[in-house]
């Protein structure tokens, strides 16, 4: 393996390990919510009411959840226990809103396009079609790609001659390899969970995740 793609995969992993602990802390969050929704009456009932809610909202209701659970809410998260330079810009969150909110839009897509292809199943090999579909097609080739170019623009407050510079600077699978492998680690076993729940609940599932994930994508391209 070339040395500079070395150094590429290893602060990916890097970023990774840092993240194993509150990844744990999520996936064991996540399979207790599971549990309880298929062992305990009440949280279903709960949780059924939620997924009703969606379908009757949709789309916007991947949209605006999305929205506020990708910028929002972690940037009040940031405003409470950030110090000030290290807070994201409030400037930066409309940006966010609206890019989320099509993210949201995709992926209540990506969840209904594998439903129709592998059935609503939560038997091992269903599951696994679709966590593989969306963790090494989903992921690598539009989620990932997006995500970069959409933070690096809103970052340069919309000025492509500053995206491009800082592309000259450090290239673009530069950026998105230590973030792929950051995003598998903490997204392989959410998914895993999140399509054990039946369609309607699997977007409201990735959104608290989501909440999470944008915390932890602060921190890793702060320190990367």
């Amino acid at each position: 393996m070339p040395s500079h793609l070395k150094e590429v995969v290893r602060l990916g992993w890097g970023g990774a390990r840092s993240n194993l602990l509150p990844g744990a802390v999520l996936w064991v969050a996540g399979l207790v919510l599971v549990i309880s929704y298929y062992q305990v009456e009440a949280v279903a009932e709960v949780l059924d009411k939620l997924g009703r809610f969606k379908l009757d909202h949709s789309p916007w209701f991947a949209i605006v959840s999305t929205a506020l659970f990708g910028s929002l809410i972690p940037w009040l998260v940031q405003a409470l226990f950030l110090k000030g330079g290290e807070k994201q810009p409030f400037r930066q969150v409309p940006w966010l809103l609206l890019f989320w909110g099509f993210h949201g839009w995709q992926v209540d897509w990506l969840y209904r396009i594998q439903a129709g292809l592998f059935g609503n199943g939560i038997d091992f090999m269903t599951i696994l079609k679709k966590t593989l579909v969306d963790e090494f097609v989903w992921v690598p080739f539009l989620a990932v790609w997006q995500l970069v170019l959409g933070y690096l623009w809103i970052e340069k407050k919309g000025s492509m001659a500053e995206v491009r510079a800082a592309l000259k600077k450090k290239p673009f699978f530069d950026r998105v390899i230590p973030l792929m492998i950051a995003n598998w680690v903490v997204w392989i076993p959410a998914v895993s969970l999140i399509y054990l729940f039946p369609l309607p609940l699997q977007l409201p599932l990735m959104n608290i995740i989501l909440a999470l994930w944008c915390l932890i994508l602060t921190f890793f391209t702060k320190n990367a």
